[in-house]
């Protein structure tokens, strides 16, 4: 089993892997200045780096995640174990490492998916 997959596809394994939990709260203070927060949810989001990757490998992990949203299956840290839920794409980089001979080759493919 790959570290993450996206919508069933295994993808390559990221040299870089950051699981963040994220709070999504409603914070206020009331009128004698304490603070009342409700938590409404925790979403995981998930940062991501392949390095070194061929054109064909990084044209496989950047279609996976073309859609609006996907499904993800994960290795999620607190619990130990592999986890699936719906994901969504942030801001993409792919520096060029080299062209050579009409092929390129990515140094540093980054982005992070956030659930949705």
């Amino acid at each position: 089993m790959a570290l993450l997959s996206i919508n069933g596809v295994d993808l390559p394994t990221p040299a870089d892997y950051t699981v963040s939990k994220q709070d999504i709260v409603k914070a206020e203070r009331n009128a004698r200045g304490k603070m009342l927060k409700e938590l409404i949810a925790t979403k995981d989001k998930i940062d991501l780096t392949w390095v070194y990757l061929t054109q064909a490998q990084a044209s496989q992990v950047l279609t996976a995640v073309k859609v609006n949203f996907f499904e993800a299956t994960y290795f999620e840290p607190q619990t130990g174990a592999f986890r699936t839920a719906e994901f969504y794409r942030g801001d993409v980089s792919a520096p060029a490492l080299s062209f050579i001979n009409g092929t390129m080759r990515y140094k540093d493919l980054k982005f992070n998916i956030i659930e949705r």
